[in-house]
This record gives structure tokens, C-alpha cells and sequence, in this order.
């Protein structure tokens, strides 16, 4: 029998109480990790990112043993761009609202920003070469509400209409398994007391920042999530990217 999964990434959701209470919160495939570590395999070469995409997450999640195949390590978009990028929306008026247990939370001026960022890029490609070369985009947020808000921000504006159909916006699980050429990850997390919810699962921010096969760009509160010592890493590690 042979079993294939990533246990670094989101497990299924289990909706029953009793299930957790019984233990099904602990998938399979962490079972086996934590209690026949050896009769697991990793494979340890990736055919999807730009190995300053993928870096951070072999090293956090993998000890640094997963490696990018050389025909997708420099793989890029832009001459001259670095394939990662963190937005920081600390000195804006980006704040966070409660909407509901169903759909989470909203930021609407990080959405604001989220767009504005994807639209520069898209006008620093072209148009042209968007269409020519299938370029095609993901806009993830970790909360349904702020996806919904997304989405309603697409379709309303005229600048994204040519691009609708390479633009595709969803949550972090509706992503899971899925890649795109450029992905935006909206936090929407900002406030006072460094609280982030379920971002505190980083098998959810795993998935998050490995869908991009050329570029990522975060937009955040670096005020809000480098309280936490997953975000504060990842955040420094994007600075240091930028010199590279």
C-alpha cells in the first residue's frame, strides 16, 4: 500500500466535534510521519517555482531538502524582478472588520491595495503579451469574506475586463492543488493586538505561498503578523530577496 500526501499542507476539514474529540483532527499521513518516520519518502525535487518562491518553504517546512529542477529555478516573467514580494499596509488605513463566523473577516482598503498591486504588474507585462503567453493569475485570501469582496471588485471594474478569464480569485483551500503564473495572497489581518485567527495554521500559509510558478506578491500588516515568528521570518526573508 502506498500512501501520497503532504502532511505540511491542509488537511480535510473535519466538521463533527466528536470526530476531533476522537482524534480525527490528526490526519493519516501525520500519523505515519511522527510514528514510522522511516518508511517516508520526500520528493525532493519541485517542477513548479522560481527557487526564491520555493526556498522559503523547503527550508521552514521541508529542513531545507526540497530543491527546484533547473528548468523552473530562474523562471520569471519580468527582467530584472524579484520573483517575491511583500506589500506592507502597516501606514495605511488598512483595518480589519468582523463580518460573521460563516465568512470571517474584511479589509476592505487591503483590497483596495491587493488590486492596485496586480494592476501595476499587469500593466508593467502588457496586455498583449497577458493574451500571446496564457499568463494567468490567483488572487487568494485566507477568509471568504474578503474573497467575496474580491471578486465584486473584478467584476466592477473596467480595467479587468480583458483579464477576467486569467484572473481567478478564492480562498486558500479552494487553491490547494492548484498553481498560477502570478499569485496575490490578501492577509487581511490588521490590528492592534497582533491576533491572526486561523493564520496561525501555517499548513495554510504553505499552500498560500507555493501556487506561484513566477511571482508572489503579499499584502499585509507588517505591524500585525511579524508578532508571529513564521510571518516575521518569511517577511525578512523577502527583504532579503529583494537584495539578491
Amino acid at each position: 500500500m502506498v500512501f501520497a500526501g503532504d502532511h505540511c499542507q491542509l488537511p480535510p476539514t473535519v466538521k463533527s466535534l466528536a470526530a476531533l474529540k476522537g482524534g480525527l483532527g490528526t490526519t493519516l499521513m501525520e500519523r505515519i510521519v511522527a510514528r514510522k518516520p522511516s518508511v517516508v519518502t520526500l520528493l525532493t525535487v519541485q517542477y513548479r517555482m522560481n527557487e526564491q518562491i520555493m526556498r522559503f518553504s523547503s527550508n521552514w517546512f521541508y529542513d531545507g531538502r526540497v530543491e527546484s529542477a533547473p528548468e523552473v529555478k530562474y523562471r520569471g516573467i519580468l527582467d530584472y524582478d524579484n520573483p517575491i514580494t511583500w506589500i506592507d499596509t502597516s501606514d495605511t488605513d488598512a483595518k480589519e472588520e468582523f463580518v460573521g463566523e460563516s465568512f470571517g473577516r474584511i479589509n476592505k482598503v487591503e483590497a483596495e491595495l491587493t488590486l492596485d498591486a496586480l494592476k501595476n504588474y499587469f500593466t508593467k507585462i502588457g496586455r498583449q503579451r497577458i493574451a500571446d503567453e496564457h499568463i494567468d493569475v490567483g488572487v487568494i485570501s485566507p477568509y471568504r469574506a474578503q474573497v467575496q469582496l474580491l471578486r465584486r471588485m473584478v467584476r466592477k471594474d473596467e480595467f479587468f475586463k480583458p483579464y477576467r478569464k486569467c484572473v481567478t480569485v478564492n480562498t486558500v483551500d479552494g487553491f490547494q492543488g492548484q498553481e498560477r503564473d502570478i499569485i496575490v495572497i490578501s492577509l487581511v489581518r490588521s490590528n492592534d493586538d497582533g491576533q491572526i485567527g486561523f493564520l496561525s495554521d501555517l499548513r495554510r500559509m504553505n499552500v498560500a505561498i507555493t501556487r506561484a510558478r513566477m511571482k508572489l506578491i503579499i499584502v499585509g500588516s507588517v505591524q500585525t503578523m511579524t508578532r508571529h515568528a513564521f510571518y516575521k521570518e518569511l517577511y525578512d526573508y523577502v527583504q532579503e530577496s529583494a537584495g539578491m
